[in-house]
């Protein structure tokens, strides 16, 4: 079941996508307390990660 929610809900290691009809995966990493943004690792290229805010929706639950 796909559905949308917040960054912050989401557990380390789980695999989201930015939009619903995006092709693009990442696996949340861990929390920066710098940029107060947490990092989402692009599962297909492991040396490019993305930082984005707590607050921003997600989609999770999808077949991957």
């Amino acid at each position: 079941m796909t559905y949308m929610t917040t960054l912050r809900e989401v557990k380390p290691g789980d695999f989201v996508k930015r939009k619903l009809d995006s092709k693009k995966v990442y696996r949340k990493g861990s929390y920066d307390k710098t940029t107060k943004s947490f990092e989402l690792m692009d599962v297909e290229d492991i040396c490019r990660s993305i930082f984005v805010k707590a607050d921003k929706p997600v989609v999770v639950g999808f077949t991957y």
